[in-house]
């Protein structure tokens, strides 16, 4: 009988083993044909540099701008001037020419001047912006792939006890000092590790995609994140020394008053206003007829005259009432879009603030000597085991205890640094406290 089960548990052994090392080998082949061999390490510097230099839609912007420059540039001073002839033939044949030049009164090429000016400004308004938003998606991106190849590499170190723990399993279930169960138990967690690893390698994928995306490289190109956040989430795990408090010395009003006077979609919107104020000056110019003035050669029969024609239309029944009152409407319109972009900018600066200190104080749970005794009672357990001193189960719970409190410090650390982003981009300012400007280092 025991013959019999040690035969079945090994066969079992054998394609549970198999299966694993078939699961262990898919992200790799997997990356192999989604992504390139030239895994290119990049800091968040880098990768902030190369999409505000090669991100698709800011160059489309920056083709915007060419357009705007050239619509100022083809504003003419005059409008062409009309040459007009005729001839009426018979015994008193008649030939007439006239040359006339239209000039536009009450100021109308200046105001077109300075509406296309304005339109310039808010594309540089919009170019802006968008650098604002890509900043904030780049460092979102960087931090999320940081974050995930710390928790790879934990994972990793969790595979490889768990091997050695699964070896001494089923060598102590040949000798018969454990049961078949344990010996499961052991290839079960082995799994589960395994399991883990597959998700975070297509989780990591997914985000190095998107962060070429954003950056305008190739999407096909790994990505490994180096610098910065990743020395920090390695060293300050459980040090009290280093525990982040970048909103220590922010203060919220000053937060606001700062995004008020930098965002660039609020500048967009002040913009328009401006837009419309001059085009409100260019519909009343445009009330005042356009003066046109004419040179006058006329010949019938031996007699030559010259003359001057002036010509002016009599605004009786077209006053271009409908696009002036068209832009004092849209005026109210520009006020309420002002006064309501203020108060979202205000909102988004008050709950990015408020994540960050959020995000601050959940880190500080991580402070303290216990998480740091937690992982010398998982080393002394795993010694034990191996010495046949502590059983199987007791590892097992240690070691998901570990990994566990390890994950929720590195998705503490993420909510806290995305949450530094969205300030900085709330605020459109860098703030001290990046993981790049980070001297001490976590455990």
């Amino acid at each position: 009988m025991r013959t019999k089960l040690t035969f079945n548990s090994i066969f079992m052994m054998g394609i549970i083993c198999l299966l694993a090392l078939s699961v262990w080998q898919m992200p790799s082949a997997f990356s192999n044909e989604v992504f390139s061999n030239e895994e290119g390490q990049v800091s968040l510097e880098v990768a902030t540099q190369t999409a505000m230099r090669d991100n698709p839609e800011l160059n489309v912007i920056r083709e915007k701008l060419k357009v705007a420059r050239a619509r100022i540039e083809g504003i003419a001073l005059l409008d062409n001037p009309k040459l007009e002839t005729e001839f009426a033939g018979g015994i008193d044949s008649n030939q007439g020419l006239e040359l006339t030049q239209s000039f536009q009164l009450g100021g109308q090429r200046g105001h077109q001047r300075r509406i296309a000016k304005i339109h310039l400004e808010k594309v540089n308004a919009e170019l802006a912006e968008a650098s604002r938003l890509l900043t904030k998606l780049v460092k979102i991106a960087f931090y999320e792939l940081a974050i995930v190849q710390e928790k790879l590499k934990l994972v990793k170190e969790v595979i490889q006890h768990s091997e050695q723990i699964a070896d001494i399993a089923q060598f102590r279930f040949e000798t018969g000092d454990i049961s078949v169960t344990q010996a499961n138990l052991a290839n079960i967690q082995l799994q589960s590790a395994l399991r883990e690893a597959v998700k975070l390698e297509g989780k990591s994928q997914l985000i190095q995609l998107e962060l070429n995306a954003l950056m305008g490289t190739p999407l096909e190109t790994a990505r490994i994140a180096v610098g910065g956040l990743s020395d920090f989430s390695t060293a300050s795990f459980g040090n009290p020394q280093t525990t982040p408090d970048a909103s220590s010395k922010l203060r919220l009003d000053a937060l606001k008053t700062h995004a008020l006077k930098r965002r660039n979609d609020l500048k967009s919107v002040q913009l328009n206003a401006e837009l419309t104020d001059n085009e409100l000056r260019l519909a009343k110019a445009a009330n005042i007829p356009d003066l046109s003035v004419g040179a006058l050669a006329q010949r019938g029969g031996s007699e030559k005259a010259l003359g001057v024609k002036f010509t002016i239309p009599l605004p009786f029944f077209d006053r271009n009432r409908d696009e002036i009152n068209a832009a004092k409407a849209q005026q109210q319109v520009d006020a309420i879009e002002i006064s309501s972009q203020k108060r979202q900018i205000s909102r988004e600066v008050m709950a990015a603030f408020l994540s960050l200190k959020t995000a601050e104080k959940t880190l500080k749970f991580y402070e303290g000597d216990s998480v740091k005794l937690l992982n010398e009672n998982l080393k002394l357990t795993r010694t034990a085991y191996e010495l046949g001193e502590a059983k199987l189960l007791e590892v097992i719970l240690m070691q998901n205890e570990f990994v566990e409190i390890r994950f929720d410090y590195l998705n503490a650390l993420a909510a806290y640094y995305k949450a530094l982003a969205q300030l900085e981009a709330t605020i459109d300012t860098p703030i001290s406290g990046q993981p790049s400007a980070v001297s001490h280092h976590p455990q």
